[in-house]
């Protein structure tokens, strides 16, 4: 073959030289991160008063979460410079109090753990490999409910949906360490009830409505970066 003949498949060996490039790049800037974590869960209800008539379907119309110490895990995947995947892992145990509904009393019932199993997405602000980095968080998943001590005859449900938003910030000491300080919003649905809806039109009727069990969350944890 003549030497010229090479000329047409310059521009193929091009193409593919610059995708090689790119890919190169993409899967350079991808980083995992796992950081454990430790801090604090708060606030925080069960509403009880699930029947109908709208009374109460025990002797409890409500029961309280204890605001309490957690612990957990983040496990972060880069997709893009500016979007990371992101999985987390939060554990609390804690105390339930039941409020009587007739006197309004609240006694302790027992206690209950609560893993918080959620998938989401992470934004950092600045640029991947900056030290210092700000970011904004959410995701979707699930609330698993273990009481015991008493509390299981009156909790009544184990698994229901949650979901998170916040964010935090990053600081990295070194390339593959550093310290992350994450504050969420973090509610998980727990009871339907009833309640009285009025439209101008149909006027007034009841409509079952969702409960949520509104919680925060401040932690902080060691970031170890690959």
């Amino acid at each position: 073959m003549a030497p010229w003949k090479f000329l047409w498949f310059l521009p193929f060996f091009f193409v593919i030289g610059v995708c090689s490039a790119q890919a190169q790049s993409f899967f350079g800037d991808r980083t995992v991160e796992i950081t454990p974590f430790g801090g604090s869960r708060f606030g925080g209800n069960i509403n009880l008063d699930t029947t109908f008539s709208g009374g109460p379907s025990g002797p409890f119309d409500q029961l309280n979460i204890r605001s309490t110490w957690d612990y957990g895990a983040w496990l972060d995947v880069g997709i893009f410079s500016h979007l990371q995947a992101e999985f987390m892992w939060d554990h609390q145990p804690t105390v339930l109090t039941g409020v009587d509904f007739t006197s309004g009393t609240a006694a302790r019932i027992g206690e209950a753990n609560l893993d918080f199993y959620q998938w989401g997405v992470e934004v950092p602000i600045f640029p991947a490999h900056a030290r210092f980095q700000p970011y904004i968080a959410g995701g979707l998943g699930f609330t698993h409910f273990t009481a015991h001590s008493g509390a299981e005859d009156f909790l009544p449900f184990a698994n229901r949906f949650s979901f998170n938003l916040g964010g935090g910030v990053k600081y990295y000491f070194v390339k593959h360490v550093g310290l992350r300080l994450d504050v969420r919003y973090s509610p998980t649905r727990t009871t339907d009830s009833v309640a009285t809806y009025c439209d101008p039109f149909f006027g007034c009727y009841p409509a079952q409505v969702s409960n949520f069990a509104q919680q925060g969350e401040a932690n902080l944890g060691i970031i170890f970066r690959f």
